[in-house]
């Protein structure tokens, strides 16, 4: 009787409904790729049907080319020959798997000796070979899928745990509305995710809408770009926060199409406030709060263009209080101190919010008006001031009336720029001294001592330049600690035959201009030559000599050229030299800069910064600069013993500059008290009247040979 299960061929069916049935329960239990290939392929040997059974894949899951196969799972009852996967077998032993019309990979089988496969069992083996490939496609994708989730729940963990906050806005909709906020923006602002989710992002902002940043950001949204901005953002309990905010777009798989933008909120509240405090304190007084000499600076170069602008005029008022020295000294330091305060409160009401007041120092105030319309109108601020300050102080209960003098200049009559109209007015706030204070005078060139327009002031000084009239002469510095003469700064002076000794600054600002400042340096710097070889000749202590360069000299391209051939010429060494520079010469055209103090340094030369924290004071310049000596500027110094701040700020320079490897020198030394601070702050070295004032070469030279030192002076 013939089996009623049996296939055509005489296969019964039975076996392989089982084998089937085995294979769809392996491909449902199998865990991962290799397990799944490997259980069928066990499967097959096991049904006994089979001497061999294995499955190939293309490499990289990629569609090969016939012979190219790896062996991915095999089974056998005997060892298959080398090349049997390798070689191409008979259609009837191979049953490929598809998927998306790729070819997924191949089942082969070698039956065992006299198996044929009839219909049904290539049927069924086509059946395990597809079902192979489906689960193949399941797991490949669940892989995908388990590898997409962890770093999925890997950028959540670091978005929560992140210090910085988060917000993603959607860039499909209408006003960008928040879709994801993290635990800091949370912490940041005050607001809960459920109470910002939806809304734009910008109501961080609320009102305040005039910010530079707020058009960068909306620009970036706008070209889908990233961007960068520090805003002014407001918390839920209306807290101001500073948010330096970074956006960039989020696209989709394509790179074609922006689907968010992602915004990461940093808190700089502290950083800002620390950058304002420094910015304030850099261009303000401390003790009036007044702007200092380098905000009035700008500030008077601001009202000098604003007049150029308008065809306007800008007036600046120099004070100087009357008999302040009695109120000090009557009532003490922080009284009078006090009594600056008020003045400057009233200095302040006087005059216009556009207007600038300020404080260089001690009892001197300067304002600076724009925009005006004549000469009458700064006499009528000149005026209102002289009332304001006409009434009475009150200082430890008792009233005190404070006047002033005062002195005007304006723009264009008495000068084109600030330092021009500033000596003007101090000139003219001096003659209202010597005509009893307590009044105001404008500058006329008349009360000047020089009676020559600066057409001839230019003609005199080539002809000085000619005839010798150009001195040198010497303030001598000072060691602090052995109180020995161990150096001078060359001072140019000029001996007008007609006018008498013409100062500096009166002079030097226009051989600048007029680029006689060249050879006027090269004669300084020939005579300084001159006088170190004559005392050293004498046998006299070597000592260094330092020599001031403007910013003409020092942009000359040939500048170490010429002075190492003038060195050369004269057998001096380079190192009884050191050259004084500006902090604003050094901070133009850095590489330049650095290319000429690597120069100066290569002949010997010492180098040092001159009028330390009244240019731009920025440390980062003293590390990259081969400089090796600070000069404290002289307005620090001079309020040294009576302002705590000035005492505060001497102090912090001597000990930065002592880190750096950088000697100290003190301008401006003019009585005991200062030096005795100096002293205690372990500055290396000092000038100025207390010692010595600037003196002929024959009186230097004098004074080295009788060897005196700070002894001689270091007691009242």
């Amino acid at each position: 009787m013939q089996d009623p299960v049996k296939a055509d061929g005489g296969t019964p069916l039975r076996p392989l409904l089982t084998l089937l049935a085995d294979s769809n329960r392996q491909r449902l239990a199998a865990a991962s790729e290799q397990a799944l290939l490997d259980g069928q392929c066990r499967l097959l040997i096991d049904s006994k049907r089979y001497a061999l059974a294995c499955i190939g894949l293309p490499p990289d899951d990629h569609v090969a080319p016939e012979g190219s196969w790896h062996l991915a799972a095999a089974r056998a009852t005997a060892k298959p020959p080398r090349d049997w996967l390798q070689t191409r077998r008979d259609d009837s032993t191979d049953f490929p798997f598809h998927h998306a019309g790729k070819t997924l990979g191949i089942l082969r089988i070698a039956p065992v000796k006299d198996n044929l496969l009839g219909p049904d069992e290539r049927r069924a083996l086509d059946l395990i070979a597809e079902s192979i490939g489906e689960a193949l496609i399941v797991l490949r994708g669940e892989a995908v899928q388990r590898e997409l989730e962890s770093s999925l729940r890997q950028l959540s963990r670091a978005l929560e745990s992140s210090l910085n906050g988060v917000m993603i806005t959607s860039s499909t909709q209408l006003d960008h509305p928040i879709v994801y906020v993290n635990p800091a923006f949370e912490r940041i602002t005050g607001y809960s995710a459920e109470e910002v989710i939806g809304l734009s992002g910008r109501f961080l902002v609320r009102d305040d809408l005039n910010q530079r940043g707020l058009n960068t950001i909306r620009d970036a949204l706008r070209t889908r770009r990233d961007a960068h901005a520090i805003l002014r953002n407001y918390r839920k309990d209306g807290s101001l926060f500073w948010n330096e905010l970074f956006i960039s777009p989020v696209r989709d798989e394509s790179g074609g199409i922006t689907t968010h933008f992602v915004s990461i909120l940093n808190d700089v509240s502290e950083r800002i406030s620390y950058e304002q405090q420094l910015e304030f304190h850099a261009n303000h007084d401390s003790l009036t709060g007044l702007a200092n000499r380098n905000l009035l600076n700008d500030r008077i170069a601001q009202a000098i263009a604003q007049a150029r602008l308008d065809g306007l005029l800008a007036g600046v008022l120099l004070l100087d209080l009357d008999r302040f020295k009695l109120v000090n000294d009557g009532f003490g330091h922080s009284p009078a101190n006090d009594l600056l305060k008020s003045v400057a409160q009233r200095l302040t009401q006087a005059v216009r919010d556009t207007d600038t007041v300020a404080r260089l120092g001690g009892d001197e105030f300067v304002v600076v008006i724009g925009r005006l319309q004549s000469a009458d109108d700064l006499a009528l601020v000149a005026s209102k001031i002289m009332r304001a300050l006409n009434q009475p102080i009150l200082v430890e209960g008792k009233e005190v009336f404070i006047t002033a003098s005062i002195g005007a200049a304006l723009f264009p009559r008495d000068g084109d720029h600030g330092e021009m109209l500033l000596r003007n007015a101090d000139v003219a706030m001096y003659r209202v001294k010597e005509h009893g204070r307590n009044n105001y005078r404008f500058y006329t060139p008349e009360m000047t001592h020089m009676a020559i327009d600066r057409l001839d002031m230019e003609g005199n000084l080539r002809r000085a330049l000619e005839r010798e009239e150009l001195l040198v002469h010497y303030q001598p510095i000072v060691d602090v600690a052995s109180g020995e003469v161990i150096g001078a700064e060359a001072l140019v002076r000029w001996q007008h035959p007609r006018i008498g000794m013409i100062q500096p600054n009166e002079f030097i600002p226009l051989a600048e201009e007029t680029g006689l400042i060249i050879a006027l340096g090269q004669l300084v710097l020939r005579r300084v030559c001159k006088d170190i070889a004559q005392w050293d000749a004498a046998g006299l202590p070597p000592i260094k000599l330092s020599i001031n360069l403007s910013a003409r000299q020092f942009r000359q391209e040939d500048l170490a050229d010429n002075i190492g051939q003038i060195l050369g010429q004269a057998g001096i060494d380079g190192r009884r030299l050191a050259f004084e520079l500006t902090e604003s010469m050094v901070m133009h055209d850095v590489e330049n800069t650095l290319h000429t103090l690597r120069e100066l340094k290569q002949l010997g030369a010492t180098v040092s910064l001159d009028d330390f924290g009244t240019g731009y004071s920025s440390l980062s310049y003293l590390k990259r600069f081969p400089i090796d000596v600070l000069k404290i500027d002289r307005s620090f110094v001079r309020d040294i013993h009576r302002d705590s701040d000035d005492s505060a700020i001497a102090q912090a320079v001597i000990a930065m500059a002592h880190k750096l490897g950088l000697k100290v020198v003190a301008e401006g030394v003019e009585d005991h008290s200062q030096l005795a601070l100096l002293r205690e702050f372990d500055c290396d070295q000092l000038q100025g009247y207390l010692f010595s004032r600037a003196i002929p070469p024959e009186e230097f030279a004098l004074m080295l040979q009788q060897g005196k030192t700070l002894a001689a002076v270091d007691r009242p």
